[in-house]
This record gives C-alpha cells, sequence and structure tokens, in this order.
C-alpha cells in the first residue's frame, strides 16, 4: 500500500455536515488503542461489491466494480493503518442455478465469518462497512444486525456504514445523504432500523434508482414481485418451499455447466468414442453427462416462453455484440430439436453409465449396446445440427446473456400483460364477438364491416401481447403475486383464459370479414357513374359465412370463457392475498370479469403501472446494476460533490478520527 499522506483539514470541514436529510451523520467516534498484534490495522474495511461484480474467488485485495474508488481513496489517505477487504461472494442473480436471496445470504454468511474472525484476532481494530445494491442489501443487514446486538461484532466497533442504493433504503436509523427520494428500497426497510448504529449509517440512493426508491403503493405489482424476488430463499432449501420461493427458482437459469462453444465438439467427441473396436463406456456417459449439462437450460429457456418473448428484441441488438449472438443462438437453437436431444443424450448417458457400473469397463464396438449407443449419438447429431453450426465466438458471447435472460424476459413479461389487462376493452370485445357472427348470418354487409372493424382496433394491443408472450406462464407468475388491490390475481386469471384462445386466429378471421364485408358494401355503393351490383355484393357476403362460422368456433373460449385455476405445478400453491374476485376463482368466467377489469383499468394504480412500463422498465433493474450506475455523476451536497467522493471522504473522516 502506499505510504499515508497528511489529511487536508479542509476535506473534515467539508464532510462535517455534509446534505443529509433525516439528520447528520455521525462524525465522531472512540478513541482507537493501540493495535496488539503488529499484523492488525487501525481499521478493517469491508466492501461488498454489488451483483456480478466479484465472485467466490476473487482477490479481496483488488478493489472491484462502483466501490473501487471508495476503496482506492481510503487506501490512499490511510496506507497501511486501513485495511481494505473487498468480501469475494457469490455476486449473483438468477443465474448459475442460484437466486438474488442465496447470493445475499452468501454476502451475509462470508461477511459474518470475516468479521467474526478479525474481531478475533485485533482486539483493537475498528471497522467500517459498505456495500453497492446487492452488497448494500447484504451491508445494510448486516448494521441491522450489529446495531440490534445480534451481529458478528459490537456496535462500538464500527466507525461507519455506507450504503448505495440499497433495497433496503427507508431503514429507521439510517441517515439519508444527498436528494430525498420518494420511494423506498425495492426489498423494504428493515423492520428493527439501525439500532444502536443508528447515526453512523449514510444511505445514497438516486431518486430514479427503482431498486432503491420505489412507492409500492402507487405500483403494487413491481413492489411485491420486487420483494419476492429479493427475499425468497431458493426451493433448495425444501424447509421453506412455498409459492414465492418456486416464482424465484422458476425465473433462476444455470447455465454453471454449460459449455455451449464445446457443444459441436462433444457431439463430435462422442460419435468418434463409439466408433471404436472398444468402446470406453465411462468415457461415453461422462460425454453425454457434460452435452446433458449444456443442453438442459436452453432446453428450460425455450420451455419458459422467455426465449420467445426475447427473440425480436436481442436480434435489434448491434452485430458482434452479446445480445446479437445470443439471438443467433436463440434462432439456431429454435430450429433444433433440442427437447428430443437432451432426451437422446441422457438416454445415452444412462445406459453408458449402467454399463459402466455392471463391471464392464469397455464393450466391443460390434455388440448390440455399443450399436444402440452408436446409433442415438448419429440421430443427436441431427437433431443438435442448427445450434452446432453457430460459430464458437458466437456460442461463447451469447453465453452470459442467456443465463439471465429468463428472469429479465419473464417479469417484463408479466409487467406487460399485467399493463395489457388493464388497458384491454374486454366488455367492448366480447359484445363485439357476440354480435359480429349475428351481422354475417344476417348478411348485413354495413354492420360485419362496421363491427370487425372496430374488434380489428380492439384486439391489436392483445394480438401483440399473444405474439410475444406465452401467456399460461406468465399466469402462473401472476398468481402468486401478493397484491392487495386485486390488480394481478384479476391479470393472472384473464391471461389464463386468453392463454387458451387462439388469438392470431381470430384476428386473422376478423380480417377477413372485414375485407370481405367491405368489398361487398362496395359493390351495393358503388362510386359515382357505375351501377350497383347486388348480385356481385350477395356473393360476396355468402363467402362471408364460412368465415363467420371459424369465427364463432374460436371465439367460444372467449364467449363463454370457462377456465380453471391457474395450474399450480411450476409455481406452488396460489396467493390468497386478493379476495375481491374470489367468487370467480373455482370457475373462472371472463365476462363476470369485465366489471372488475373496467374498474381496474380506470384506477389511479392501472395508470401509474401503464406508465411505469412505458418508461421502459426492464426485469433486470431488480438485480443488475443496469438501472442504477449514476452515482458517480450524482451531486449529493452544496460542494458539488458526487456520491462516490462524498462517501470516500466521509469514510476517511470516520477513519481519521478513530486513530
Amino acid at each position: 500500500m502506499p505510504a499515508r499522506r497528511s489529511r487536508a483539514r479542509s476535506v473534515v470541514a467539508l464532510v462535517a455536515c455534509a446534505t443529509v436529510a433525516g439528520g447528520c451523520v455521525a462524525l465522531t467516534a472512540p478513541a482507537i488503542a493501540h493495535a496488539d498484534p503488529t499484523s492488525c490495522a487501525a481499521t478493517f474495511n469491508l466492501l461488498i461489491p454489488g451483483t456480478w461484480e466479484t465472485s467466490e474467488n476473487a482477490d479481496p485485495g483488488r478493489p472491484v466494480g462502483m466501490l473501487a474508488p471508495v476503496a482506492e481513496a481510503i487506501e490512499r489517505e490511510n496506507g497501511k493503518q486501513a485495511e481494505i477487504y473487498v468480501l469475494p461472494y457469490m455476486s449473483r442473480a438468477f443465474d448459475n442455478g442460484h437466486t438474488y436471496a442465496d447470493s445475499k445470504v452468501d454476502a451475509l454468511s462470508k461477511s459474518k465469518a470475516v468479521l467474526t474472525d478479525v474481531a478475533s484476532k485485533c482486539k483493537n481494530t475498528k471497522f467500517t462497512i459498505t456495500g453497492y445494491s446487492q452488497g448494500a442489501d447484504a451491508a445494510g443487514d448486516l448494521a441491522s444486525g450489529i446495531g440490534n446486538d445480534h451481529g458478528p461484532v459490537p456496535a462500538d466497533r464500527v466507525l461507519a456504514v455506507g450504503l448505495l442504493a440499497d433495497p433496503g433504503a427507508g431503514t429507521k436509523g439510517s441517515a439519508i445523504v444527498g436528494p430525498r427520494t420518494s420511494g423506498e428500497g425495492i426489498a423494504d426497510p428493515r423492520p428493527q432500523g439501525m439500532g444502536t448504529l443508528s447515526g453512523r449509517v449514510a444511505s445514497i440512493c438516486d431518486p430514479g434508482d427503482l431498486y432503491c426508491a420505489i412507492r409500492k403503493g402507487d405500483n403494487p405489482l413491481l413492489g411485491s414481485l420486487g420483494s419476492i424476488l429479493s427475499k425468497t430463499p431458493s426451493a433448495n432449501d425444501t424447509s421453506k418451499v412455498d409459492g414465492n420461493a418456486r416464482l424465484a427458482t422458476a425465473l433462476t437459469s444455470d447455465f454453471s455447466g454449460a459449455d455451449l462453444p464445446a457443444l459441436g465438439e462433444g457431439v463430435a467427441a462422442l460419435g468418434q468414442q463409439l466408433s471404436q473396436p472398444n468402446v470406453d463406456v465411462g468415457a461415453v456417459a461422462a460425454t453425454a453427462s457434460s452435452l446433458a449439462r449444456t443442453l438442459a437450460p436452453i432446453v428450460d429457456l425455450i420451455d419458459s416462453g422467455a426465449a420467445h418473448a426475447a427473440t425480436g428484441p436481442l436480434s435489434a441488438a448491434p452485430a458482434g455484440s452479446p445480445g446479437h449472438s445470443a439471438s443467433q443462438v436463440l434462432s439456431k437453437a429454435g430450429a433444433s430439436d433440442l427437447s428430443a436431444a437432451l432426451t437422446t443424450v441422457t438416454t445415452i448417458a444412462d445406459t453408458a453409465g449402467k454399463l459402466a457400473d455392471s463391471g464392464s469397463s469397455t464393450v466391443a464396438g460390434a455388440s448390440g449396446d455399443a450399436a444402440q449407443l452408436s446409433a442415438a449419438a448419429t440421430t443427436l447429431g441431427g437433431q443438435v445440427a442448427p445450434l452446432t453450426s453457430v460459430p464458437a465466438d458466437a456460442l461463447q458471447g451469447a453465453s452470459t446473456v442467456l443465463s439471465v435472460l429468463k428472469p429479465a424476459t419473464v417479469v417484463n413479461q408479466v409487467l406487460n400483460v399485467a399493463t395489457g389487462v388493464t388497458a384491454l376493452d374486454v366488455p367492448g370485445i366480447l359484445r363485439n364477438l357476440t354480435v359480429l357472427p349475428q351481422k354475417v348470418a344476417a348478411l348485413d354487409a354495413h354492420g360485419a364491416h362496421q363491427v370487425a372493424g372496430e374488434l380489428n382496433n380492439q384486439f391489436a394491443p392483445l394480438v401483440k401481447m399473444a405474439a410475444a408472450v406465452d401467456l399460461r406462464w406468465v399466469s402462473q407468475i401472476l398468481s402468486v403475486i401478493p397484491d392487495p388491490t386485486g390488480y394481478t390475481q384479476i391479470a393472472a386469471l384473464v391471461a389464463s383464459i386468453l392463454s387458451g384462445v387462439d388469438v392470431i386466429r381470430l384476428a386473422t378471421l376478423i380480417g377477413e370479414i372485414q375485407e370481405i364485408a367491405w368489398t361487398a358494401v362496395e359493390k351495393l355503393l358503388p362510386p359515382p357513374g357505375q351501377a350497383p351490383d347486388p348480385l356481385a355484393a350477395g356473393a360476396a357476403m355468402a363467402g362471408l359465412l364460412p368465415v363467420g362460422l371459424d369465427l364463432a368456433s374460436v371465439a367460444v373460449n372467449m364467449l363463454s370463457g370457462k377456465a380453471s385455476k391457474t395450474p399450480p405445478e411450476l409455481l406452488g400453491k396460489q396467493s390468497s392475498a386478493a379476495t375481491g374476485i374470489s367468487t370467480h376463482t373455482e370457475n373462472v368466467d371472463l365476462p363476470a370479469l369485465t366489471g372488475s377489469l373496467t374498474t381496474m383499468a380506470q384506477s389511479q394504480g392501472a395508470e401509474d403501472l401503464t406508465a411505469l412500463v412505458g418508461e421502459g422498465l426492464k426485469a433486470a433493474s431488480f438485480f443488475t446494476s443496469g438501472a442504477h450506475t449514476n452515482y458517480s455523476a450524482l451531486v449529493v451536497d452544496n460542494a458539488g460533490r458526487n456520491a462516490i467522493t462524498w462517501l470516500s471522504d466521509w469514510l476517511n473522516l470516520q477513519i481519521g478520527r478513530s486513530v
């Protein structure tokens, strides 16, 4: 570390009481005695990075991510008097098989372990704790525990806690530094507050950062979803499995065992292993198992509906970007038969494994077992051929995007479906779907054209939604989100019904009716100078009859609209938070929901939700840094300092006053 330089007294004056809402951050701390062992620093400064900024095997002495300038400033100012420790932890969010909550638990447990260890070895060392984003989530929980006498170190040994973009923002005892926000953290304030650490905790949040400044009363769906995703442990802990845990894990992809660039080589290697005179069945089982680990998360991604919904946005990404590479992979994956391929490769792995377990390390290449495995490997090659044609560099670049595509896409779908449902004129759609076949049967060209035109406009948002969203999947997710307003439960029921309706075909039939009816109208009311042609009009209208019959058969699901409860097998038991529509849950009837939909569409909450999605909120704002990376530019005091500079100066001041 560089030699310690003298601290400028002007910095102390600037920091003394910066723009802090809710009371000044304490600037004094008990004096520290001389450390016992010579290896102990006067202060131990724990910094917890945000999502994807570090890993379990990272070097704790190397500053990374948003907090790197803070660590470097402490190091510059204090030299060897201040030890910097950047926590290596999982730092994940819904990828590599782990939820956000899993990752935060990892950060908390490792933070407690390192603080306990240092505190026991260095009796006089004081501590600072700083976190950003997911790291602030863990750091805030850690501070709350310490302040309420159940932490790894006594509160009187903690000099300062800095929280940047804290999902638990709004916790009592945290002093707000910089601009006030109108909301609280998406993970909810910590109910116990900061206890005896109150006044030593500084929280900085950009008012536009929904991660730490969301108004859940205005955005009940997003708020409830954020609470679930940030707090629920994964279903790996079977003692706590419920609908929320199933939701969190359903949004989690595990690409940790996948090696996309090596997929083609693996398929070729499998064929080569099976072409030997003596087949090493153990090696065959290992190769097939490796291929299964690569195929499984892609198949899961496609089955979830996320891949279909993400194809358009990803294909619009710049050529050569990871997003564009991901679109290539998904396109070729769609052209492959990956579900069958996964079954094939799993069968190969199981068969070869059983042969190996029977005591035969090899089997003759001419044997029936080897021939069966070889035939399966040949089938596998054809099943994955389109995907293996993707260049290796594109496969490599796509991996990081694909690993978080499910949560980023599915949650965005949920927001858009909830908004789309409130915008749908369901009463009007149902009324016109009832009237249109009657107009067609009566050969009423004028009436059919008018009603079909209205339906075209009414169906436009529904067609757009149905083309981009797996409504069954979304209805399952909506059904487990607790929302006292009832919006999400209504949206879940409507989405469940619509998922059983061929919306695209309905829209096509309506368009055909409109065109045929218009042709008939033109024959009956021709331009000036042309005589009406009733026979041609009648012939055109006769063409409407079979189309009208098709329309009636497809529309019956919406008109009588019976749908059972949302299937619970994937996401667990449905929430019972919304009671306003409980009478419809056993035998859901879309017409019976029209009153609720009308009320919902006219509510302020629906307007707020529409505005929220209209602003382009992406699901990744729950668990990535993409929505809150403005802190090096966010001015927080009258001296013009940004959040990073203020935090660095304040921590240095607390450290300086303790030595």
